[in-house]
């Protein structure tokens, strides 16, 4: 078994965090490795396309379990070839004083998870660390934008 974990302070509310989580019909715009068709709710199937790299443009797709399902807490969704491999995609949301705290995680368990899958396990901490940001900036900017600060300026101007 191995397991890839990300933790991220988000400066959002948990319920506001919670809704993007759950709205997969806009995982397009921050996660350029999954798309997700369906409903979310504890133990519905849905449509789990996934690519390893965001650069090839096609994407595979499974049904994938989603075995955990608690409201504005945890998130777990479950695909994989019975004992032999199976993966976890988990994200959980508590709240802090500043916002969120997500983490986001993959755990592979199985028989074939004791080989030595060094390359998978690398690729899985790779889009761990694409994704989080990415979902960080789809939430929406933590600090006013630099165009609505009011520009100073000096001088003469007659009709002011």
């Amino acid at each position: 078994m191995f397991a890839e974990e990300n933790e991220t302070i988000l400066h959002f509310s948990p319920p506001k965090v919670w809704a993007a989580l759950t709205r997969f019909e806009d995982y397009e715009w921050w996660n350029p490795f999954i798309r997700i068709a369906g409903r979310p709710e504890a133990g519905a199937l849905v449509q789990y396309s996934f690519r390893m790299k965001s650069n090839k443009p096609r994407f595979f797709t499974i049904d994938v379990r989603i075995i955990t399902l608690e409201p504005q807490r945890r998130m777990t969704f479950r695909f994989g070839f019975g004992g032999l491999l199976s993966f976890e995609e988990s994200y959980a949301v508590e709240p802090v004083p500043v916002g969120s705290r997500l983490v986001h995680s993959f755990r592979c368990t199985g028989l074939l998870s004791a080989l030595k899958l060094k390359k998978m396990k690398r690729n899985f901490s790779e889009m761990l660390e694409i994704i989080d940001p990415l979902f960080e900036r789809y939430l929406g900017p933590t600090r006013p934008p630099a165009s609505a600060k009011k520009r100073v300026r000096k001088g003469f101007r007659p009709n002011a």
